[in-house]
């Protein structure tokens, strides 16, 4: 209890004149990568009594009410989001990839999603009354009206501590947000008011300077259940298993013809998750051609089933991706396109557990020589046994929910 004695500096949860329940209010921008990181500590709160309300966009909704969880509807959608941004910066593209996350940050998440999310987010605040709030990394607009109420925020982040190229452009696009309110925007946009939840292990670094930082041990929770197809107990057998991923949403923009066909030069299986909004009949027909019964092409099968069968991962870098493989003990192969994704990656190669594919060289052969090398050396695996073994070490979701209750 003692470390957690300066949680809300300057508010204190004590001060709030509530009892041991509170009132609850969650937000996130849309997307199971903003939503699945605050989705255990969020079941973990209305486990132990207190009542809570999620606000997320339309689409996310049902995500969120599919664990039990009420929801309100607030902020743009991914598609309203990206399209709005696109709009107002048609040269995003041309600007090189890992310098496109402060455009990123401060375009969609401060600039394009805060201005929509504050619009619903400050009559749900004036009705619901919220004695705690909880925002994730991305989501911008609860913050400003936290302070502006004297109500106590926590912040759940996805991946680690925002650069600070990054963090200074977020500042200037939410700048708005926060005069609004007749507030200055802080320089680090109010992240760290209250307590910070951090989702990776020391090991991997990236991790914010200040008395508030806790670390939260990442837990997969996927939003369906699903039911094994057959032909899965058969793969892993007699010949490593190899998941390929590119998230939920990013599947449309996932260099699918280099990742079959590296997997297909390679002695492996593999099971191939493309999302939503890819066509994949066009892709089994060319793992038809290349691999046929050694490449399973899937929408969507639970990251958890497949993690406890593979031996390695190759994702895009999606902190939700790259977090639950490394919770696994999996080393990974990483291909890098955007956002957080390249801090992710340097990340887990910085620890030993992860190679790395970025722009300009990627091609069939380099997928194959990477999985050979990661496969071969047993210097990969026994890393990501060790940085497995400190994510056991962290904090669980249910522990930090607890611990917040003391302090009321």
């Amino acid at each position: 209890m003692k470390a957690f004695s300066f949680l809300w500096e300057p508010w204190r949860l004590g001060e709030c004149g509530v009892g041991s329940a509170m009132r609850v209010l969650i937000s996130t921008t849309s997307g199971v990568g903003h939503i699945f990181p605050v989705l255990p500590l969020a079941i973990e709160l209305q486990r132990q009594g207190h009542s809570v309300i999620w606000a997320t966009s339309q689409e996310s909704c049902s995500i969120v009410e599919g664990k039990g969880i009420a929801a309100s509807p607030a902020g743009l959608t991914s598609m309203e989001r990206a399209q709005r941004f696109s709009a107002n910066n048609p040269d995003a593209l041309v600007v090189p990839p890992r310098q496109r996350r402060a455009l990123g940050f401060s375009g969609l998440m401060a600039a394009t999603a805060g201005p929509v999310m504050m619009d619903a987010l400050v009559p749900l605040f004036d009705q619901f009354r919220p004695d705690l709030v909880v925002h994730e990394t991305a989501e911008l607009a609860a913050p400003p009206i936290a302070r502006s109420k004297n109500v106590p925020c926590v912040t759940v982040a996805f991946s680690g501590e925002l650069p600070q190229s990054v963090l200074a452009a977020g500042v200037v696009a939410a700048a708005p947000l926060w005069s609004r309110l007749g507030l200055e925007v802080p320089p680090d946009l109010g992240m760290y008011d209250g307590a910070y939840l951090h989702p990776f292990a020391p090991a991997l670094g990236q991790r914010p300077l200040g008395a508030n930082i806790h670390d939260m041990k990442p837990f997969s929770i996927d939003a369906h259940s699903y039911d094994c197809p057959d032909w899965l107990e058969s793969l892993g057998t007699e010949r490593p298993l190899v998941y390929a991923t590119y998230g939920s949403e990013a599947g449309a923009r996932a260099p699918w013809e280099a990742i079959i066909g590296g997997l297909a030069i390679m002695d492996v299986d593999a099971v191939v998750t493309v999302g939503r909004g890819v066509n994949r009949e066009s892709l089994l027909a060319m793992v038809a051609d290349l691999s046929p019964g050694r490449i399973m092409i899937e929408h969507y099968i639970p990251q958890a089933i497949l993690m406890e069968r593979s031996d390695v991962v190759l994702s895009h870098g999606g902190a939700g991706s790259m977090l639950a493989a490394a919770v696994a003990g999996l080393p990974q192969i990483v291909i890098p396109s955007f956002a957080d994704q390249f801090d992710n990656t340097d990340a887990f190669v910085g620890a030993g557990v992860a190679l790395a594919i970025e722009d300009g060289e990627l091609s069939s052969q380099k997928i194959a020589d990477q999985l050979h090398h990661i496969l071969e050396d047993t210097f990969f695996r026994e890393s990501a046994g060790v940085l497995s073994r400190a994510f056991s070490e962290m904090s669980s979701p249910e522990v930090i929910a607890a611990r917040l209750v003391e302090l009321v």
